[in-house]
């Protein structure tokens, strides 16, 4: 117990905690983003998904299980459009997802503290992950389609569906990811995030202690000094 009453939790409680609060989110996200397609006019031919920044940040707080994050989004999408989606969409959601596990590379090579400190680099991070569920989902569709070829389609299809469907999706990624990187903590690795406030608590428990510990001094010893100080005049 701390001295306030409040409870600690362990790294590991507080990791599984997190990661399922943002499971929630990215669920109602994407109900959310359902739910929105039907106001939209019956000939408009893009989607809104916040599904790409919600994982780039569990990525950026946990790394690798982000990209359980991505196919579980893909599967909810599926699920929604269950009557009117065909196997080879099941394959560029479930698979095509997947590809934004890609960015685990700059996430581990470069950190998550340099890429949020500058808002550009934010930025080119959310560009990065789009960019690759956009060419995971167009190249499994065109290896799925030259397995099942679908009338009316060509195995290019994906590529120009798919970016002039998510390119709303993409602007609106980038303004997210641009402004979430300013809540503290927010976009940082959470271990190390963790760690700096355990130092920064480490630190004013030290303050603390150094004043609690002081020497006071009563109104006598006070007059003897005052005192002191005339006899030097």
């Amino acid at each position: 117990m701390r001295k306030n009453g409040s409870r600690q939790i362990s790294l590991q409680q507080y990791r599984l905690t997190d990661l399922f609060l943002f499971v929630v989110i990215l669920a109602i996200s994407e109900l959310i983003g359902y739910f929105a397609a039907g106001m939209w006019p019956t000939e408009a031919y893009y989607t809104v998904s916040f599904s790409i920044p919600i994982v780039l940040l569990v990525m950026m707080r946990w790394g690798w299980p982000s990209v359980i994050y991505s196919i579980f989004s893909g599967l909810i999408i599926c699920l929604m459009n269950l009557k009117d989606i065909s196997g080879n969409q099941w394959a560029c959601y479930l698979i095509g997802s997947a590809f934004i596990g890609l960015m685990l590379i700059p996430r581990y090579l470069i950190g998550s503290k340099k890429i949020n400190s500058k808002w550009w680099g934010m930025a080119l991070f959310a560009i990065g992950g789009w960019l690759s569920v956009y060419l995971g989902k167009s190249v499994v569709w065109a290896i799925a389609f030259a397995i099942s070829p679908i009338e009316g389609y060509t195995a290019a299809s994906g590529f120009v569906g798919f970016l002039v469907s998510d390119m709303l999706s993409l602007v609106m990624g980038i303004v997210l990811m641009v402004v979430l990187r300013k809540l503290d903590g927010m976009t940082d690795d959470q271990n190390e995030f963790l760690k700096r406030l355990d130092d920064e608590r480490k630190q004013a428990q030290r303050v603390d202690t150094f004043y609690d510990n002081g020497v006071e001094l009563d109104e006598e010893a006070l007059e003897i000094l005052k005192k002191s100080d005339n006899d030097l005049y």
